[in-house]
């Protein structure tokens, strides 16, 4: 980190919804001279924590939405189908930045020409989806007086939105059950990384031992991770019950979640050249999802999901 001032006083189909999914994430992308992992480097601990949490923030309700557009799952009859899913979480303004204070702490763990020295540190500035054009700072006080100030890093991606998109699969028809499968092989993303995504769900609907039953009625659960390249790794889990309700060109369809996401980031801090390594949960712990999906048009879905921040989601499936 650079010194400000210091005082002494320191197939074909599967191929167009691959390259959908790709271009989806991509079109918010900007062109930046340093990847998400150079910058951490340059940061430790404390202040990667706040800089890096929007990315669980948004990463966690991503995964947890479109988890479904009906609740009407078979009992006889083999069914699958393929296609892709788009999600993309709005941001809370707040966290595009930050500020933290640590009080009472060794300012020599940040400027060594005050070690020993008891005193307050803030830190703020951008966070990973802040401002691109703006550097964070770490300012160190003493006594109430600012003693020395360092530059630090910019946001990696400045937007609104953080998209996520993915490849899905699914295969039912047995007794009311449904897999799905969610998978993206590494891939180089350019400044996020290379990336890697799993998820895998199942499903239940009891319709076929309530045949008179006015709505289509499941539960079900969804596991998935994220990992960008060695320094971040995502995992999100929802609990979801799910009703639909077919017309005779769309399908309404509603539902409530629980859901956990953890984050795992670790890397190695230039200054020092130390390991870093810290976890972090999310925010969200439950959402309601309201959607609508087209009985036409190769089942083409539209949702919305409301929790802790909005999520919106759409689909694109290929059904037999």
């Amino acid at each position: 980190m650079r010194k400000i001032f210091t005082f002494r006083s320191t197939g074909t189909a599967m191929m167009a919804f691959s390259l959908m999914a790709l271009a989806s994430i991509l079109m918010v992308q900007p062109v930046m001279a340093e990847n998400l992992e150079e910058l951490m480097q340059q940061v430790g601990e404390e202040y990667a924590t706040s800089y890096s949490s929007p990315f669980l923030y948004a990463f966690g309700p991503n995964q947890n939405s479109g988890m479904y557009q009906t609740a009407e799952i078979p009992w006889s009859g083999l069914t699958f189908g393929f296609g892709v899913k788009v999600m993309a979480t709005h941001l809370n303004k707040d966290d595009q930045a930050f500020s933290k204070n640590i009080e009472d702490v060794d300012l020599g763990d940040f400027d060594s020409d005050y070690a020993g020295e008891t005193g307050d540190v803030v830190m703020s500035g951008p966070t990973v989806f802040g401002d691109t054009e703006t550097n964070g700072t770490i300012t160190g006080y003493l006594h109430g007086i600012p003693v020395f100030q360092q530059e630090t890093i910019p946001g990696l991606v400045e937007s609104d939105f953080v998209p996520l998109a993915t490849p899905e699969a699914y295969i039912g028809g047995l007794f009311g059950l449904k897999a799905t499968i969610r998978y993206f092989p590494e891939l180089d993303m350019g400044d996020y990384g290379k990336t890697e995504y799993l998820g895998y769900g199942l499903q239940w609907s009891p319709n076929g031992l309530l045949p008179a039953l006015p709505i289509d009625v499941m539960v079900g659960f969804f596991d998935q991770s994220l990992k960008v390249g060695t320094l971040l790794d995502t995992n999100a889990k929802t609990y979801f019950v799910g009703a639909s309700k077919n017309f005779s060109l769309l399908t309404v369809y509603g539902g409530f979640a629980k859901d956990e996401s953890d984050m795992t980031v670790a890397y190695v801090f230039d200054d020092d050249g130390s390991d870093v390594s810290f976890d972090i949960d999310g925010r969200q712990e439950k959402h309601m999802t309201l959607g609508v999906a087209l009985n036409f048009l190769l089942g083409l879905n539209l949702e919305m999901n409301t929790g802790d921040l909005t999520t919106y989601s759409a689909g694109l499936m290929l059904g037999f």
